[in-house]
């Protein structure tokens, strides 16, 4: 038996179309859920990184006092550096205090010191010539990234005085010659002197700390 079916066409295409128009309102609804909640998602981000931004902005603007003095203190403490270099440049470890105390035991009772020269000087290895100067710094040239010394230097200790005869100045160099503490000891002059009724003995002696070593 054949079924009659007496539904039109027309109807089942427009109950079809009624399906697919619910579809999209679907769709529709949820793309438009979806940007709603992306949207409140955005907006609460938003207002979060502001927050942070202004307590960011706060903070600095009540520490700004502390960051200037940090800064302060970190460029003063830099210089101090520098200085400390310098200094660290300009000490040659010589005690000068153990060095006269040396030739207060090596000079005797019949030797009476007029002047004592304790000095740089400034030398090249295997040179005999010298510039003698006090504590000469060498000078900054162009490019020169700071003004220390440029050459080496040694101590030069100059000795004059009044001896109450040669043989004391000959017995005083041969201490020095002696002594660990000098060398390159060089005698000056040693002459005659009048002092009221007696006659003594003027000298002047030349020598090196000896706290180098001379490369060859």
């Amino acid at each position: 038996m054949k079924e009659i079916n007496f539904i039109p066409q027309w109807y089942k295409d427009g109950q079809k179309r009624h399906v697919g128009y619910h579809t999209q309102y679907v769709v529709i609804i949820c793309i438009f859920a979806a940007i709603v909640l992306w949207s409140f998602g955005t907006s609460y981000s938003v207002s979060r990184a502001k927050a942070q931004i202004g307590r960011i902005q706060d903070s600095l603007a009540a520490n700004a006092d502390l960051a200037a003095e940090y800064n302060q203190l970190g460029s003063t403490m830099a210089q101090l550096r520098k200085k400390a270099e310098t200094l660290e440049k300009l000490d040659h470890k010589t005690n000068i205090a153990n060095v006269i105390a040396e030739l207060s035991f090596l000079i005797t009772e019949n030797i009476t010191l007029g002047k004592l020269d304790i000095y740089l000087e400034s030398f090249q290895p295997g040179s005999a010539s010298a510039d003698k100067s006090r504590v000469k710094l060498g000078h900054r040239r162009n490019n020169a990234p700071s003004a220390m010394p440029e050459t080496n230097n040694r101590f030069k200790v100059t000795i004059t005085g009044i001896a109450a005869g040669a043989q004391d100045v000959a017995a005083l160099i041969s201490k020095l010659e002696n002594s660990p503490y000098f060398c390159q000891i060089i005698p000056g002059f040693s002459r005659s002197k009048k002092i009221k009724e007696l006659t003594a003995t003027e000298f002047e002696i030349s020598c090196y700390l000896a706290n180098y070593v001379e490369q060859k």
